[in-house]
């Protein structure tokens, strides 16, 4: 009898700041999250854990990673945590990686083990998995070879068609593509970094991106160009047949 999906709620982006009253491209990035916790905390979907890739600080401060957890805490979930090109990896190491909240690794649920990587790339907005988040990759893959696997990272790892995003996109992507292709029990990778909603097929993995829950990049821009979109996020049931279903949540416009 089948059991009861994982349900995954996907958070990315929300570019948090030391002072909660602080804006970035017009918009007040602490309320939008607010909102956003406070609509899933309202309804009747609630997570069995979060999935946070990366940018959840702006200024990398410790006062915005403080905003961040105080919000997450309240889901009551576990919450992982993986970095993007604007946080403060060490920083976010430190305050996000005791229970509920995990910074990077692997967890399991059931028959589904999801890891998590870091992308970020010191002085670039672009991202690069290093020799040994590679290997680790690798070598998770290898051991849970009886577990479904959903993969996490910030950069997206296959071209978005934009010109000026995919400049900032996953550098290495050839070498990340290599290692998921050597396995068949990957059912999906997720990302953030794009700040748009993307669900397509790659062989027989399934790519996600969700968009921020603040402001949205507009889609297929050769240059930067802000969408008009609300702020979102993305519900993610992992079946315990290595199916995915999902469907993306749009805020209400003001």
């Amino acid at each position: 009898m089948p059991t009861k999906p994982l349900r995954l709620l996907h958070l990315t982006d929300p570019h948090l700041h030391a002072h909660a009253e602080s804006r970035m491209r017009g918009l007040n990035t602490y309320d939008t999250l607010l909102a956003v916790i406070e609509k899933i905390r309202a309804g009747q979907l609630q997570p069995d854990a979060v999935l946070a890739t990366g940018d959840l600080v702006q200024d990398e401060t410790r006062k915005g990673y403080e905003r961040f957890k105080e919000l997450l805490e309240s889901l009551a979930v576990p919450v992982h945590c993986i970095p993007g090109n604007h946080d403060a990896p060490q920083i976010m190491a430190e305050m996000l990686n005791t229970p509920p909240f995990q910074f990077c690794g692997s967890a399991t649920y059931g028959n589904w083990c999801i890891i998590m990587l870091n992308s970020a790339c010191d002085g670039d907005d672009g991202g690069r998995l290093s020799n040994d988040q590679l290997e680790f990759l690798d070598r998770t893959l290898a051991s849970n070879s009886v577990h479904h696997v959903l993969v996490c990272l910030h950069h997206q790892p296959v071209p978005m068609g934009s010109r000026w995003l995919d400049g900032v996109g996953l550098r290495n992507s050839d070498e990340f593509l290599e290692v998921i292709d050597r396995y068949q029990h990957v059912r999906g990778i997720v990302w953030g970094h794009v700040h748009q909603a993307s669900d397509r097929r790659r062989k027989d993995v399934r790519l996600f991106s969700s968009p921020s829950t603040c402001s949205q990049f507009l889609p297929n821009s050769d240059d930067f160009a802000l969408d008009s979109r609300p702020p979102g996020y993305r519900w993610l049931e992992l079946r315990d047949t290595g199916t995915i279903d999902t469907n993306v949540v749009w805020l209400e416009k003001s």
